[in-house]
């Protein structure tokens, strides 16, 4: 409550400038300090200081609501800059002087102007500063009896300085704090953006590779067969078992490719998530019946337990994409014989997807990587090409929509991918 009523009446860091946020609370602080200074003007017998206190304080508060309220802090804070040398002036003549403890109040408010303002008003601030001070002292010099005011007492000097660097310190340390949380600030997230940019340089080099040597292959595949085809006579066995290895090679480039335009759009467009209420098994029922013929030819069985009526509340083109990417590793690395199992359950709010395989498992050492680019590229049961782009993709796409992908795997004993959705109910 505290911190909203705070951010109120300094603003927000998101909204507000560094310079605004300083000026506002600057200005929040030195109103009511300064009202106090009225009240101990007025104790000590400084009735002239006392008076120039209140109208700073009047004049400090219309142009703390100039900046906060109507925006316009370049023209408050020279505003501010003008009636602060201005008012040290006439508080500088009306209380005691050099001997006082304006030239305080002179030294801190050019730090804190030049904190706040624009640089090329930087050095008409100096020089604004400057020129006032010098002023002063030299006419004070040459004549004393300028000064209208002075302490009654040694007391009254003691505490009137005392009170002024207390208030000077007190506005140095809150200024050069917020100026130092701001620098961290932007420091860690300039950090932040280093490491983010080496992960996108390594994915970056992770892609030209799998372009200039994944999509190279079934293209020379299709070179050397139009090359045999012209210079050879194939028998119908040889015929047909090349077309089978064409067909093979030049699906892992289909589906590479589309990985790869996935997963451009989704870098590029940083892809908007659909959330809608789906039936589970009606939105996976394309993706499966596809593959069940893949099943067929490769003599894996699978099983497949979906029930009926269970909704999930999800992105339905993400959910497929993630769903075939699963199911395309589950069968390039089951052998023939091998066995699939498809199932999801309700578990609570939310719905648990998985595909277990009897596969060739994951390595210790692949499995540190397998959601990155990072992780090299592997073969299936029949040399199919396997590149660690999708499950990026999967990663991504299942953390879009607020749910969680994992995995268990024992090496040449099978895996199985999970996957946590928002179930919804009718």
């Amino acid at each position: 409550m505290l911190k909203k009523y705070w951010f109120w009446l300094v603003g927000d860091p998101m909204s507000i400038s560094l310079e605004g946020r300083i000026f506002h609370t600057i200005s929040v602080i030195a109103i009511p300090t300064v009202c106090i200074q009225v009240v101990f003007n007025l104790f000590i017998h400084l009735y002239q200081a006392a008076v120039v206190a209140a109208v700073v304080a009047t004049i400090q508060l219309f142009l703390y609501y100039l900046s906060r309220f109507k925006n316009k802090l370049n023209l408050a804070i020279i505003l501010s800059a003008i009636e602060i040398n201005i008012s040290n002036s006439f508080a500088y003549i009306y209380n005691s002087g050099i001997e006082g403890s304006i030239l305080l109040l002179f030294a801190v408010s050019l730090f804190l102007t030049i904190l706040i303002s624009a640089r090329r008003q930087w050095l008409f601030l100096f020089i604004l500063n400057a020129a006032t001070v010098i002023s002063l002292l030299y006419v004070e010099f040459m004549r004393p009896g300028m000064i209208l005011q002075h302490y009654s007492s040694r007391q009254e000097m003691f505490i009137d300085i005392g009170v002024t660097y207390f208030i000077v310190i007190c506005l140095l340390y809150i200024c050069t704090t917020l100026v130092r949380k701001s620098y961290d600030r932007q420091k860690n997230e300039a950090v932040e953006k280093a490491h983010k940019l080496e992960l996108i340089n390594i994915e970056k080099d992770k892609l030209f590779s799998l372009i200039s040597h994944d999509l190279t292959t079934p293209l020379a595949s299709v070179k050397q067969y139009m090359q045999l085809l012209t210079a050879v006579e194939l028998d119908i066995q040889d015929r047909s078992a090349m077309e089978q290895k064409l067909i093979s090679s030049v699906d892992d480039a289909q589906y590479l490719l589309n990985n790869l335009l996935l997963w451009a759009r989704n870098q590029l467009q940083n892809n908007e998530v659909q959330l809608e209420q789906l039936n589970f098994k009606d939105t996976l029922n394309h993706t499966l019946n596809m593959f069940l013929q893949m099943a067929k030819n490769k003599n894996i069985r699978v099983l497949v337990n979906i029930p009926e009526n269970l909704m999930v509340k999800g992105d339905k083109l993400m959910i497929q994409s993630v769903a075939r990417n699963l199911l395309n590793n589950a069968f390039k690395f089951t052998p023939a014989n091998g066995d699939i199992e498809v199932k999801a359950r309700q578990d609570g709010n939310r719905c648990i997807f998985s595909v277990k395989d009897s596969g060739v498992g994951i390595s210790a050492e692949k499995q540190r990587q397998i959601f990155t680019l990072r992780i090299a590229s592997s073969y299936g049961t029949e040399n199919e090409k396997g590149t660690g782009l999708g499950l990026s993709l999967c990663k991504d796409f299942i953390e879009k929509q607020g749910g969680k992908i994992w995995f268990e795997s024992v090496p040449k004993a099978g895996t199985t991918f999970y996957i946590a959705l928002q179930s919804s109910h009718h």
